[in-house]
């Protein structure tokens, strides 16, 4: 059998050596696998063997392609030539818990942001992470805001001019991620990246590395590693100011994307021991704990990779593995007399390919942009009969999506079935969910589902929030914890 190689993201070429992005996500497959694994077996993940992973990865619904580990033990496991790549049910660019915490206070009502919606997604901050503050190895509190509200792996950014109209409103779907392990081999090449996004020349290497490890010491005292020392800083300033290159949310890594769907593939039984269905997404991410289950994004990836379970399919993310604009409701951007459809080829699609094929696009970056000729900017434009004030109020016309590639199993089942790991809470008077190991709900919020867990103490979440580890091919996952 030919050897599996895993393409960069729209099939770039930003790395000098190809293979340093093919080990990321070999490594990213394989720890998929063995969380898997360790779910079925009830073990702690770093404890799977090679063993564990012989017997059990076989009978997923996840294919790892790599599987070396197989190839290892005379069996000799590949995607067979009927299987087919499709793109899963895309889902809506702008933040859904930004609306579900609606009207933000901060912001007064006008006649554009009744509920303050538009404003609190374009502001920067640090939400993205737990109360606290940054600091580097010594300690010294530093400051490094985000697009902290969009959180849907689709991020965005306006330029304007000298009387603050919009000229070019920007929007990726790129990991940080993806930039960061490029750093680590070619520090030139994201230089010259920034410099051509950012509109800006100059750049340093320094300016884009955490020269002193960049961490996020929690309200408790504990510290979470944004960065190693001299290693890529993801919240760089300049992704925030003058441009944008990449996603910055600290949720909108291309690795948590691969995780959660690969790791949406065990069926999931209830309380009750009765098989849980896709048909309520949220629901379904309350039981497997995947992901944040208010946003359009995870529970949306989390539904199409088990539907894939339910339905007898195995299935793994297409290559190239990515997080890619789906699409733009285009038509109903308008010109100023609020008739006229504004020329889809002002949407330029700066990289990546496909943006209007229908279940093909693999853009990763999109740029609206008024042609000089014209006498208008984009705040001229008409969406909904407003003018275009804010860049957040184009974010809706956007959608994201991802590829897997599937094929029906031989026995026409659905894999092991293993219990729910969690369930929800819904805070009081609202549409808000968070997420529990337990049936066990604080003041302020109810149970909202409770038939996924057994009465009394739970001791499921054992695997939620664990991120995969690379695994040695010749014994246990070492830690790197």
């Amino acid at each position: 059998m030919s050897e599996w190689f895993f393409n960069a993201p729209a099939g770039l070429s930003d790395f000098r050596d190809p293979n340093v992005w093919h080990q990321e996500m070999v490594d990213e497959s394989l720890g998929i696998t063995v969380v898997l694994v360790a779910n079925v077996l009830g073990k702690d993940p770093k404890q799977v063997t090679i063993q564990d992973l012989v017997n059990v990865a076989p009978e997923l619904s996840y294919f790892d392609p790599t599987n070396r580990y197989l190839i290892e033990a005379g069996i000799d496991r590949t995607i067979p030539k009927t299987a087919e790549t499709i793109a899963v049910q895309a889902w809506n660019g702008f933040p859904r818990l930004v609306r579900r915490l609606a009207p933000w206070t901060d912001f007064p009502p006008n006649d554009i942001d009744s509920d303050g919606s538009f404003r609190a997604v374009d502001t920067i901050g640090d939400e993205d992470h737990r109360r606290g503050v940054f600091v580097d190895q010594s300690g010294s509190v530093l400051d490094f805001p985000t697009r902290h509200r969009q959180d849907e792996y689709l991020e965005w950014t306006a330029r304007r001019d000298d009387q603050g109209n919009i000229t070019k409103v920007i929007f990726v779907a790129e990991g940080y991620d993806y930039f960061s392990k490029l750093f680590e081999s070619d520090e030139k090449a994201v230089v010259e990246i920034y410099e051509e996004f950012t509109e800006t020349t100059g750049i340093r290497v320094d300016d884009l590395r955490a020269q002193n490890g960049l961490y996020r010491r929690q309200n408790d005292g504990t510290l979470r590693t944004i960065a190693t020392p001299g290693g890529f800083n993801p919240r760089n300033t300049l992704n925030i100011d003058p441009g944008i290159v990449h996603l910055s949310h600290r949720a909108n890594s291309l690795g948590a994307e691969v995780n959660l769907a690969g790791v949406s593939a065990l069926a999931r039984s209830d309380a009750n021991g009765k098989l849980v269905d896709a048909s309520d997404e949220e629901r379904l991410i309350c039981c497997n704990q995947s992901g944040e289950p208010n946003r359009n994004s995870d529970p949306q990836i989390s539904k199409q990779a088990y539907q894939q379970v339910i339905d007898s399919y195995i299935y793994t993310l297409a290559n190239p593995v990515g997080l890619y604009i789906a699409g733009i409701d285009h038509e109903q951007l308008l010109m100023p007399d609020n008739k006229t459809i504004v020329p889809r080829e002002w949407w330029k699609v700066v990289r990546g390919d496909d943006l209007w094929v229908e279940g093909k696009s693999r853009a990763l970056r999109v740029e609206l942009e008024v042609p000089s000729t014209e006498n208008l900017t984009v705040s001229d434009l008409k969406l909904g009969g407003n003018n275009l004030i804010y860049p957040s109020q184009l974010a809706e016309l956007l959608s994201v999506h991802l590829f897997v590639t599937r094929w029906k199993r031989e026995d026409n089942l659905v894999g092991p079935i293993v219990p729910c790991l969690g369930t929800c809470c819904r805070i009081d008077n609202s549409e808000t969910l968070l997420g529990s190991s337990t049936n066990e709900c604080r003041l302020g919020s109810t149970l909202a589902f409770d038939d996924l867990l057994p009465k009394g103490p739970s001791s499921s979440g054992l695997l939620a929030g664990f991120i995969p580890q690379p695994i040695s091919l010749t014994g246990k996952v070492p830690s790197k914890r």
